[in-house]
C-alpha cells in the first residue's frame, strides 16, 4: 500500500482492509451502502452517519445510506432544516466543497454559534448530535451529483487530527466505488435507496403497476401479509380483501379499479380510505391510495404507478397540529386541513366538517404543498406518516 493511503497509526492494517473490501463490494451490490456506513462510523467512533447527496434527495433523484439515523430525523432535514443547515451553508460559503476534502465541525462554526442555531436547538440536540466529520466524494459534476460521508458525535465528544486523516484516506476508495456504481447503473442504485426509505416507514407501504399489480412491499406491509388477516395478494399479485365488504357492498378490487379509473384532473385530489375487516373483532386496516406523479423517482425509476398506505386507525397517531405549525410554519388551519387529509377524508368531507367550501380546502392544501416542499397526496401523506406514530 503507498505512503499516501496507509491507514493512521490508531487503525489496525487487517481492520482499514476490511473497509476498503466492504466500500468496493458496495458498487456492485447497493444493499450493503448501509452496512458499510456503518462500519465506517464505528470504526471512526461515531454514533450516527450518512452516505448522502447533499443538495439532491432522493425525492428528486439523490441517494440516502444513513446509519442509525431514523426516516423522521431524514425528513424532516429534507423538507425543512436543510435551510438551516450552517453545517451544509458554511461548506458551500467557505469554498470547501472539493472532491477530497474532509471537514470537521470546528471549520465551519464555533461551537458556540452551533449551538444557538435553529438547526441545533430543533433538530440535532434531538438526536443526541453536535459534531461532524464529512469527507467530500464528490464536488459536483454532470453525471455525479455533489456527494458526502458524514459521521456524528454528541457536542462533547469532538472529531480531531486522527478522524481527519482516517477520513482523507477513505475518501478516494469511496470516490471510486461510488464512481463506478453511477457508470453501472445509477437507477439501481437509487431505487435502493428509495425502497429503504419506504422500510423505515412504520406504516404499511405497496407500490402497483398500471395494471394494479403489487410490485414492491415494504417491511411493515409484508407483515401484514403475513398475518393474512384481512389483505392479502391474489395470483395477478393484486390486492384484496376478498371476504371483507364495505357496508355498500363494494369490494377493494372494485374500489381500487375505480380509483385509478377517475379522469386526470380527479386523481390528485384526496379520497376516503377503504376499511378492511381483520379476524379479530372490531379490528380493521385503513387502506389509502395516492396516484404517482410521473416526476416521481418511484414512477421514473420503479415504473410504479401508485402508492398504497396500510395503517391501523387504532394505532396511528398523527403529528400534533402544533408539531406541523412549528415544523412547517403552517397556519393552525392549514394544519388541521393536512391532518385530516393525511388520515383519509376528502376535500367535501373535511369542508363539510370544518364548514368551510372546498376551495378553501384546496387552497389550504396547495400552501401546504409549498411550505412541506412537497408536490402530490402522495408525498405529502408519506411527509406526514413518517411523522407519526403508527404500527400495522
Amino acid at each position: 500500500m503507498p505512503p499516501s493511503t496507509r491507514p493512521t497509526h490508531t487503525m489496525e492494517l487487517e481492520q482499514f482492509s476490511d473497509l476498503v473490501h466492504q466500500i468496493y463490494a458496495a458498487s456492485a451490490e447497493p444493499s450493503l451502502w448501509f452496512e458499510t456506513v456503518g462500519a465506517v462510523a464505528q470504526a471512526m467512533g461515531a454514533i450516527q452517519a450518512l452516505l448522502f447527496t447533499p443538495l439532491v434527495n432522493p425525492g428528486n433523484g439523490g441517494l440516502m445510506f444513513p446509519w442509525q439515523v431514523e426516516e423522521e430525523n431524514l425528513v424532516l432535514w429534507g423538507s425543512h432544516y436543510i435551510k438551516h443547515d450552517i453545517w451544509a451553508q458554511n461548506t458551500q460559503h467557505k469554498g470547501l466543497v472539493r472532491e477530497g476534502a474532509v471537514v470537521l465541525d470546528q471549520d465551519l462554526v464555533s461551537q458556540e454559534e452551533l449551538l444557538a442555531s435553529i438547526f441545533y436547538r430543533e433538530f440535532l440536540s434531538t438526536m443526541g448530535i453536535g459534531r461532524v466529520c464529512s469527507g467530500i466524494v464528490f464536488e459536483g459534476s454532470p453525471g455525479l451529483p455533489s456527494t458526502a460521508l458524514s459521521v456524528f458525535r454528541g457536542p462533547d465528544d469532538p472529531f480531531g487530527s486522527q478522524e481527519r486523516e482516517f477520513m482523507r484516506l477513505l475518501v478516494p476508495h469511496l470516490s471510486r466505488s461510488l464512481g463506478l456504481m453511477h457508470r453501472l447503473n445509477q437507477a439501481r442504485y437509487q431505487l435502493v435507496s428509495l425502497h429503504a426509505a419506504l422500510n423505515r416507514l412504520s406504516v404499511g407501504v405497496f407500490l402497483l403497476n398500471k395494471h394494479l399489480g403489487v410490485t414492491f412491499t415494504n417491511t411493515s406491509a409484508q407483515q401484514v401479509l403475513n398475518r393474512a388477516d384481512g389483505l392479502h395478494l391474489d395470483s395477478q399479485q393484486r390486492l384484496t380483501a376478498s371476504r371483507f365488504q364495505q357496508p355498500n357492498g363494494l369490494r377493494l378490487e372494485t374500489w381500487l379499479t375505480q380509483l385509478v379509473a377517475l379522469p386526470e384532473q380527479r386523481r390528485g385530489s384526496f379520497g376516503d380510505t377503504f376499511e378492511v375487516a381483520r379476524n379479530q373483532a372490531l379490528a380493521r386496516y385503513s387502506v389509502q391510495c395516492c396516484p404517482l406523479e410521473s416526476a416521481d423517482p418511484l414512477a421514473t425509476v420503479d415504473g410504479a404507478h401508485h402508492i398504497v398506505f396500510v395503517t391501523d386507525p387504532q394505532r396511528l397517531e398523527l403529528p400534533a397540529p402544533e408539531q406541523l405549525q412549528r415544523q412547517f410554519g403552517l397556519t393552525p388551519a392549514e394544519a388541521r386541513v393536512t391532518r385530516a387529509m393525511v388520515h383519509g377524508g376528502s376535500y367535501s368531507n373535511v369542508a363539510a366538517t370544518l364548514g368551510v367550501s372546498e376551495e378553501t380546502i384546496r387552497s389550504q392544501i396547495r400552501a401546504t404543498y409549498a411550505k412541506t416542499h412537497t408536490s402530490d397526496k402522495a408525498s405529502l401523506t408519506r411527509l406526514v406518516l413518517s411523522l407519526g406514530k403508527a404500527v400495522v
